[in-house]
């Protein structure tokens, strides 16, 4: 059982790792601009927080606590990882000339949305998970549309933040507990249920 299950998580990540390849390949943010700054950049910059936030939240709500551990190693792994990658690599944002210095790679951005992303899929499944990796891809793209970064530099904090998942999340069994998506007309709704 434990074999297929690691199977699986393999599968899912090469997937993952040929679709990040391919988008690296299309063109990096070609107007070399200022910055833009909008509801959609703003929009990014709030969610990279609230994702993981919100599982730690919830986490601690229905007491798992070996879950809070495992967002705390998966996300400080995340966040190291970047930062040594932002400034040994030292590469310069879209907007900058070609010879400046920059922390372009990876997205911090968009390692710590996919940080708390891959927490909630991994953690308590996809049915929470697929909405979360919606709002941490949004913040990638919110990084690409503020030419903050460029296609690799998200790909990259993205394969971070699920990759450290897959080495420190296992999946949460308690039967007491419930987290549910649920589609409505004019939008979603989170259903949350515990038995006392």
């Amino acid at each position: 059982m434990y074999f297929a299950a690691a199977h699986v998580k393999l599968c899912i990540m090469k997937k993952l790792f040929a679709l990040f390849m391919m988008l690296s390949a299309a063109p990096a943010a070609a107007n070399r601009g200022m910055p833009v700054t909008d509801g959609m950049t703003r929009a990014g910059d709030i969610l990279q927080f609230a994702i993981p936030l919100s599982a730690l939240a919830y986490s601690a709500i229905i007491g798992d606590w070996r879950g809070v551990k495992q967002l705390s190693y998966s996300s400080g792994a995340t966040f190291g990882a970047t930062r040594v990658l932002k400034y040994t690599i030292d590469a310069p944002r879209p907007y900058q000339n070609k010879d400046a210095k920059g922390d372009s790679f990876p997205s911090g951005h968009t390692s710590i949305a996919f940080a708390g992303a891959g927490y909630w899929q991994m953690r308590y499944g996809w049915y929470v998970g697929a909405p979360m990796y919606a709002a941490a891809s949004f913040v990638g793209y919110s990084r690409i549309h503020g030419r903050m970064h460029n296609w690799l530099d998200v790909g990259t904090g993205a394969a971070l933040g699920i990759g450290f998942n897959m080495l420190f999340t296992s999946r949460y069994n308690n039967e007491r507990t419930q987290l549910q998506v649920l589609p409505m007309n004019d939008g979603a709704m989170l259903r949350f249920d515990t038995k006392f």
